[in-house]
């Protein structure tokens, strides 16, 4: 594991904190519109510019579901699938990461009254927790990104279970997001509304169709 000094913990913290206020104070901002004016202004790098943008906006506990509605509108169903997957799973590492390296350890779930019973759930439920854990669509995705990162649980289980858990939604919410811009330019979007609807009708009730011990 990479050992950082506490120096550059307190610093990165603090960079962080400054970051989630930032994204609070200016959420009005985060808009499929405006994401579209940012993109466009750099339509060579289109793809890398929202990778990174989705990635700040994981960090700052910003929508990802804003993110995928503006990856379908953007790009597509196919392209706009997969940078929001790569934007989403970029973002999701990137703040476990940042959680894992500052706390080293200070943290743990014997320690912690107020979260220690769920970092001792995700420490024991490996991937199918942090699976059953994301398609809980009332939890924030960065909370879930620092709280897992502060546990013991494998950088290998965030990852699967993240992947599998946050593909319904994404899927759901760039059909909506390619709905709403073939609707904005009079082309069909009857078929993709319906796709995206239903999707995330199955996605909300997905947690209900897991096994219990999946969730315990």
């Amino acid at each position: 594991m990479i050992h950082l000094p506490r120096w550059l913990r307190a610093l990165v913290v603090a960079a962080l904190c400054a970051a989630i206020a930032y994204g609070a104070i200016h959420r009005d901002a985060l808009h499929v519109a405006r994401l579209t004016d940012i993109v466009d202004d750099h339509p060579g790098i289109a793809p890398m510019v929202f990778v990174v943008l989705h990635v700040g906006s994981s960090l700052a506990f910003l929508p990802r579901g804003v993110m995928a509605l503006a990856a379908g509108s953007l790009f597509g169903v196919g392209w706009g699938l997969l940078w929001a997957i790569i934007g989403s799973m970029a973002g999701a590492m990137a703040g476990f990461a940042i959680a894992r390296f500052t706390n080293r350890g200070a943290l743990r779930a014997e320690q912690a009254p107020l979260i220690g019973g769920l970092l001792r759930r995700a420490e024991g439920g490996g991937w199918r927790l942090v699976l059953a854990t994301r398609l809980v669509p009332v939890l924030p995705h960065s909370l879930v990104n620092y709280v897992y990162g502060m546990s013991r649980l494998s950088g290998r289980d965030f990852a699967i279970g993240s992947f599998v858990g946050m593909l319904p939604q994404t899927v759901a919410f760039v059909q909506l997001g390619e709905a709403g811009a073939s609707a904005a330019s009079g082309e069909h979007f009857v078929g993709p509304l319906l796709w995206g609807g239903g999707l995330f009708l199955l996605s909300i009730l997905g947690p209900r169709l897991l096994p219990q011990r999946w969730r315990e």
